[in-house]
């Protein structure tokens, strides 16, 4: 049954038009582009990381191990438990 016919049963946000071809053919490369620069910057921590050696990783309390977990937490990729990241967190919320 069309919503033209009957409108009451329309749901307005079903019956909204998505964003234009172009919108969203122009958006696809700069999400892309972001994915692509997330990617780097993890990669970059990660090598930079892995030339700590054992006395640094044990100034700074953390373990080989930790690393992808600490870089989802900090990231906002999962719940932050470390209360390192969690104060990280909360000083970049300030103004």
């Amino acid at each position: 049954m069309s919503h033209a016919i009957h409108p009451e049963g329309a749901d307005a946000a079903a019956d909204a038009p998505g964003p234009p071809f172009m919108t969203r053919l122009l958006a696809a490369p700069r999400a892309l582009l972001h994915e692509l620069a997330g990617i780097w910057r993890y990669a970059a921590a990660r090598r930079e990381f892995d030339r700590l050696d054992a006395d640094a990783l044990r100034d700074i309390g953390m373990s080989r191990a930790e690393f992808d977990s600490y870089w989802a937490e900090a990231h906002g990729l999962v719940e932050p438990t470390r209360t390192r990241v969690v104060r990280q967190l909360h000083a970049r919320s300030r103004p």
